[in-house]
């Protein structure tokens, strides 16, 4: 599990050290650095695993846009674990990453002009940052991969979920139940077979030369049904945002790719009050059945952190200089006098994240 993250000069995080917990939720004002703590650790586990910053800005001259506006140290992310994790900094203004791990003499460098290779590490190796778009969701899906797996943006769905239903169909069926307790009348998941077009390349020979042209294919894909008390039969692009967001949700966490750092921004998007209170009985059953499993998630809803505890809560706000400032709920100077009064959402509805101002860069 990764105990804590130190992000330096990546966007509006200009130096802050934010401690984890198996299960942490980011709450805050829109912009104020909520999402770019995910992103940062997404990069992170992105250079461990393909070693290579110049495929993941490919297409990008220079990624001045990572910086914090007017700084001049380096861009860095930290992470401290059992044992201690990775550090990944980059040097404005052209791109030269440095990955090293504190663990005796083992080091790791990445450089574009030496193309050096960055081993792999633990959580950052099996990281899923999640975006869902639920139009992609909702799409029939193909894949060759063995597993299948969903991409950050919901395409591949169908194929994870029929991949499960076939090869295994124990854990396709608990899913199935714990969608039951978060989507009113759900009664299964089904499929049927759909055309999917995909873009492929050929290589066509003129003469001695080799010209790549572009080009689609159809293969025969697969469409996943709804099956509701009142209704059977219903395509994916028919039901809620909500039932696709958290169907997507489960089959990540439930799914054969196993993550262990799941980064899932809005967790609560689409969802009922009630559904949110099922949705994190059903994580906290997950993590006791994975028990390496760490999920840090963004929400903007007060009544999921009814059912957090308060150590899992952390406050986002800006301050003065446009910089984003973390803390915890617990921090608060009156959390003692009012937790046993008030629910972990009332007391962020009470409190707000300006009082992290007051305490100047809140840890």
């Amino acid at each position: 599990m990764i105990e804590s993250v130190e992000i330096r000069n990546f966007k509006s995080i200009r130096d802050q050290r934010i401690e984890l917990e198996p299960l942490t939720v980011f709450v805050g004002a829109n912009g104020s650095g909520k999402t770019s703590v995910l992103e940062a650790l997404s990069l992170a586990a992105l250079v461990v695993t393909r070693g290579d910053p110049e495929q993941i800005f490919r297409g990008e001259r220079h990624c001045d846009w990572l910086y914090t506006r007017g700084a001049t140290e380096p861009l860095s992310i930290g992470l401290d674990s059992d044992p201690q994790g990775p550090i990944l900094e980059a040097h404005p203004p052209a791109l030269h990453w440095h990955l090293a791990s504190n663990m005796g003499a083992q080091k790791w460098k990445y450089n574009i002009r030496n193309g050096w290779h960055v081993d792999g590490y633990g959580e950052m190796s099996c990281c899923e940052l999640i975006r869902l778009d639920s139009r992609k969701l909702a799409r029939p899906a193909y894949t060759h991969n063995d597993p299948p797996r969903i991409m950050q943006d919901g395409n591949g769905l169908a194929s994870v979920l029929a991949y499960m239903a076939l090869n295994d169909p124990d854990t396709f069926h608990e899913l199935n139940d714990h969608v039951g307790m978060l989507i009113p009348h759900f009664k299964r998941i089904r499929f049927r077979k759909a055309p999917v077009n995909r873009p492929e390349t050929e290589v066509l020979l003129i003469g001695e030369e080799s010209v790549e042209r572009r080009t689609s294919r159809t293969y025969m894909g697969d469409a996943i049904l709804f099956d509701f008390d009142n209704a059977e039969s219903i395509p994916a692009h028919a039901v809620s945002e909500g039932t696709l967001m958290m169907l997507a949700f489960l089959t990540v966490l439930y799914g054969p790719s196993h993550p262990r750092l799941v980064l899932m921004d809005d967790i609560e998007r689409g969802l009922h009050p009630m559904a949110q209170k099922s949705l994190l009985a059903v994580i906290r059953k997950l993590m006791e059945r994975f028990p390496d499993l760490q999920i840090l998630a963004t929400a903007h809803s007060p009544y999921l952190l009814d059912d957090l505890r308060p150590e899992e809560i952390r406050l986002m706000t800006l301050g003065e200089d446009g910089s984003s400032i973390c803390g915890r709920l617990d921090q608060h100077p009156e959390f003692e006098k009012w937790k046993g009064e008030m629910a972990p959402g009332e007391l962020w509805s009470l409190f707000g994240e300006k009082w992290l101002l007051q305490g100047g860069n809140a840890r």
